[in-house]
């Protein structure tokens, strides 16, 4: 009689434990109970830890042989482009307008710089569409290049590009450099000590006297580069002329620049 009695108690406790579980599997669906129907739908920080590396490597310099410092120094810079840094501000080495106008066009850049990269004797060169970009040894050893970028064919540097070497040299000079790190060791200016300066065509090159003599405007207190005048010499040299103030007497120096290594540089002043 006693087992007859417990039975509908038991039964309860069964059903009561059946109803738990079915509640339990239709809270928690598919992915927890039995054989999963559909893939779970990845978190939010899931989403964003897959798309972040693609994002990042979304513009990939091309490989330049023999040479991957170069592809990693214009990768640091292309990284900043894409990304939507100002990139003007962080190429001190280039004049500001100058710089805005070859960075204008992104897409352009982009486009040229996934290309293989081809290493010249004084610089590496990306092209596409008609533009070179072209990066030199001293923005590579930086770790950080920021390239001049040219039509195809066209002259690699301005006489912007000389007016702004010339400003940069007499800011040293008088201590008030472009950017601090804006020194002649990391970045040269004055042309190199070899035998091949000849700007009047004498037909008997030497040394550019600003190689064995770089502290000739010792008593310089100050100069205006937006007066500076830039007067071409023959198709290998330049001359820029600005207004300066030295020794309490302003007068014009004249500072005569060709291109080398590392763009435009000083052979010499009067």
């Amino acid at each position: 009689m006693r087992t007859l009695a417990r039975k509908p108690d038991v039964l309860a406790f069964a059903g009561l434990a059946v109803a738990v579980v079915l509640t339990v599997a239709g809270c928690e669906g598919d992915g927890q109970s039995g054989i999963p129907t559909e893939s779970p739908e990845p978190t939010a920080a899931e989403t964003v830890e897959e798309t972040t590396p693609a994002a990042t490597l979304a513009v990939v310099v091309g490989d330049v042989p023999g040479n991957p410092a170069a592809t990693a120094a214009l990768q640091a810079w292309t990284n900043d482009l894409v990304g939507g840094v100002d990139v003007v501000g962080k190429c001190w080495t280039i004049a500001p307008e100058r710089a805005r106008q070859m960075y204008a066009d992104v897409d352009a850049i982009t486009a040229a710089v996934q290309q293989p990269g081809r290493d010249g004797q004084y610089a590496v060169t990306w092209s596409a569409g008609g533009i070179d970009l072209s990066v030199l040894r001293s923005e590579i050893a930086s770790g950080y290049a920021c390239p001049y970028v040219n039509p195809t064919g066209a002259p690699g540097y301005t006489d912007e590009d000389a007016r702004y070497a010339v400003e940069r040299f007499l800011g040293r000079a008088i201590g008030a450099p472009v950017d601090p790190d804006d020194t002649e060791e990391r970045y040269p200016l004055v042309c190199e000590a070899r035998g091949t300066w000849d700007p009047w065509g004498t037909g008997n090159p030497g040394v550019p006297p600003l190689a064995t003599d770089p502290d000739v405007v010792g008593d310089l207190e100050s100069f205006d580069a937006a007066a500076a005048s830039v007067t071409p010499v023959s198709e290998v040299y330049t001359n820029v002329t600005i207004p300066i103030v030295e020794a309490g007497t302003p007068r014009d120096l004249v500072v005569l620049l060709t291109t080398g290594s590392n763009g435009y540089c000083l052979g010499a002043v009067d």
